[in-house]
């Protein structure tokens, strides 16, 4: 069966917000053998960039790319990705993961926010609708009942992570380095964010390597599930969705995350996680429905013509 453009972005956005699921897991796995925050996404960064490298060496894709499309990749990699992993990860020292968690999901706001004032984009109430249903759902799901109490600088740090993600997706959207090569744009973030935390850590003391191998085996893990899956399909999807229809899908992460975390760790389900993934899975169909219907429109307009 072929598929639609619209149909495999579709899929593509929400595959990539499944992997982006696991990244808790891994996590929690890696900081009981020995990673610290800032070690854990170091060293994700470095086998991410290195895997790439061989994969696109392997493929004999050429590497090369213009001054500009370096300079924009890295402001993509160091002010979006690599500020919104420290950010996200240092406000977890501060407050419960599962408030800071619903706090950083500010960003499918500020991605619509974005689109609309400095590109353009059109939104309608469908959209904005599903959005505050989603993020109702991430409260329910994550944010709710926590006990550990309020931090505002743990907060800050949550939602300043959550708009360098935003800035992070309309980079990638709305600039030239659209249409690269999903794998080449991946390595070179990557690459820009290894160095950038190398060099961080060294004049921080935060580089850790008392560690073992199963810190180790997360850490590929998460490498193969988010940076070269979960990247890429976010990055190809969002060359046929738009970044705040995306941003929406994209609240299946945290969906993810409590099936693995019940599969996985024995986790307990209560009638908040019901209701906010009935309320996260309600948005994702309902965005996914409309883009659909938007696409068979668009497609029947094209033939009449």
């Amino acid at each position: 069966m072929c598929l639609n453009q619209k149909t495999r972005g579709l899929i593509l956005i929400v595959l990539s917000a499944a992997s982006f699921g696991l990244v808790p897991l891994c996590a929690k796995i890696a900081y009981a053998n020995g990673l610290t925050p800032y070690s854990f996404i170091l060293f994700r960064s470095i086998f991410a960039a290195g895997a790439l490298f061989a994969l696109l060496k392997r493929k004999k894709t050429g590497l090369a790319i213009s001054p500009p499309h370096m300079a924009t990749l890295f402001k993509a990699s160091f002010f979006g990705y690599c500020m919104m992993m420290i950010t996200l990860y240092v406000s977890y020292n501060y407050m419960a993961s599962g408030v800071a968690t619903t706090i950083h999901f500010v960003y499918p706001v500020a991605t619509m926010t974005g689109a609309v004032l400095f590109f353009g984009e059109q939104t309608n109430a469908r959209k904005v609708g599903a959005l505050l249903v989603s993020l109702i759902g991430i409260y329910f799901l994550v944010g709710a009942g926590t006990d550990a109490g309020f931090s505002m600088t743990g907060a800050g740090l949550a939602f300043v992570s959550g708009l360098f993600y935003a800035y992070y997706i309309l980079t990638v959207s709305y600039s030239e380095i659209k249409t690269m090569n999903s794998f080449v744009l991946v390595f070179y973030v990557s690459l820009f964010n290894a160095v950038t935390l190398f060099v961080i850590c060294i004049f921080t003391g935060k580089l850790n390597l008392d560690f073992n191998a199963t810190a180790l085996l997360s850490v590929l893990m998460i490498t193969l599930a988010v940076n070269i899956v979960g990247m890429v399909a976010l990055q190809e999807g969002l060359k046929v969705i738009n970044p705040s229809t995306a941003t929406i899908l994209s609240t299946f992460e945290p969906l993810t995350s409590l099936v693995i975390g019940v599969a996985l760790l024995n986790e307990t389900i209560s009638w908040r996680h019901g209701a906010g993934s009935v309320l996260i899975l309600i948005s994702v169909v309902w965005m996914a429905l409309s883009e659909k219907r938007l696409s068979r429109g668009l497609e029947s307009l094209e033939q009449e013509s």
